[in-house]
């Protein structure tokens, strides 16, 4: 390919036609020329369809050798949407070096960024980022609160001692965040945390109550014994433990 080549498909990428875009994307990540790297960012930052910006996002994974540092510089970027992408290729990566980088998006005040910083985090398998998750506990939407247990339960092991020192916050919220997450883990990874659970079977506020009783019954035989300790009171959850007894 010669740089012509390279040089006209760059221009492409702002076409105002997004099928002209997508394509010369496209282009460019299969040829995987690095010279093209800085215009495929470039136009990642600023993108606006959703097409287009996957097929910008596939190019810079395949271009990473050169995009790399340009990718991490739109972290920093004032613009959310730069902010967003920018996570959003790195979680395709699964850098653990990349870990200091990701630090403060994971805490960014927009949603969609830290939906994706949280993917991007995870995806790492470092240990560095398991307490500023899980610092995340709680917040935002069902979609980002969700975004999260999943990308804890990425971790596996990782983020269980985490998890269980959560299931003792003050903030009620958290609790029932830390226990989902741990019932998502499920065993053998979350079987640690069976006694703090057995305990929080009993907590003051109902959803935390049931989020303990849930992630019990994703414990096998560890969960077994507390199920059951909750079936026998016959208060509200005995009926939710019975359940997860009987579909053992």
């Amino acid at each position: 390919m010669t740089t012509i080549d390279t040089l006209t498909l760059a221009t492409e990428l702002t076409n105002p036609d997004r099928n002209a875009r997508a394509a010369a994307a496209m282009e460019l990540g299969t040829r995987r020329d690095l010279s093209a790297a800085e215009a495929v960012v470039a136009q990642l930052a600023v993108e606006e369809d959703a097409f287009v910006r996957e097929n910008l996002t596939w190019a810079s994974v395949q271009l990473i050798e050169a995009s790399l540092p340009l990718v991490i510089a739109l972290l920093s970027s004032s613009d959310a949407g730069a902010r967003r992408q920018a996570a959003h290729v790195l979680s395709k990566v699964g850098d653990p070096s990349l870990v200091p980088h990701l630090l403060g998006v994971i805490a960014d005040a927009d949603p969609e960024v830290a939906v994706k910083a949280y993917r991007a985090a995870a995806s790492t398998g470092h240990p560095d980022v398991v307490a500023p998750l899980v610092a995340r506990l709680a917040e935002g939407d069902g979609e980002q609160r969700d975004a999260l247990t999943n990308a804890l339960s990425r971790l596996g092991a990782l983020a269980v001692p985490a998890l269980t020192t959560a299931l003792d916050d003050p903030d009620a919220d958290v609790r029932a965040h830390a226990a989902e997450a741990l019932g998502h883990l499920g065993a053998p990874d979350a079987l640690p945390a069976a006694s703090a659970l057995a305990v929080l079977v009993s907590d003051s506020d109902a959803e935390v109550a049931l989020a303990a009783v849930m992630a019990l019954g994703s414990l096998g035989e560890e969960g077994q014994a507390p199920l059951q300790v909750v079936v026998a009171s016959d208060g509200p959850l005995s009926g939710v433990a019975k359940r997860l007894l009987a579909g053992r």
